[in-house]
């Protein structure tokens, strides 16, 4: 990490989940490990297996606007996938657990699909390529910045998961 790794910053899950506030070097080993707004602990260690591009099924949260996110690791580089919905839209993210000048060196791609099309070849695909959001970034800011996805879209890549949460990958 470029900045001082003590510096304190806040965890990037949804507060509504974690909200805790831990130095910038510890933030990554606290999403995979202990994080409540993390879904790492449900993917046994495959979610960071070294493999990309990244193929994850997401399951939703129908309580709230909130849900759990991903701490992912490529080459020593650290990020945390985020999903909100933010009515009329649902927002996927992928912050980067540095700064903003740090995402210029970086592309992310996130495509949106139906967990039924295993390739995200079918009709209702959504994508998006561009850099990374910093860790540091308002959250107000966060939902306007990412992959922005329409609730009439959404309704047709979701599936429910035998008597489950409703998903997409």
């Amino acid at each position: 990490l470029k900045l001082c790794p003590h510096r304190s910053v806040r965890c990037p899950a949804p507060q509504e989940f974690c909200g805790k506030d831990l130095p910038l070097s510890k933030v990554y080993g606290h999403i995979v490990s202990e994080c409540k707004g993390s879904w790492n602990e449900n993917t046994e260690g495959e979610a960071n297996d070294g493999k990309y591009p990244r193929r994850l099924r997401y399951p939703l949260s129908t309580e709230n606007g909130y849900n759990r996110g991903f701490g992912l690791s490529w080459e020593d580089v650290h990020i945390y996938l985020s999903y909100e919905k933010v009515p009329p839209y649902h927002v996927f993210n992928v912050q980067l657990i540095g700064n903003a000048a740090e995402c210029q060196d970086y592309e992310v791609n996130i495509t949106v699909h139906s967990p039924d099309d295993d390739e995200g070849k079918g009709k209702n695909v959504q994508r998006f390529s561009g850099e990374p959001v910093p860790l540091d970034m308002e959250r107000e800011m966060k939902k306007q910045s990412g992959l922005i996805v329409s609730t009439v879209q959404m309704e047709k890549i979701t599936v429910k998961l035998n008597d489950g949460p409703i998903a997409f990958a």
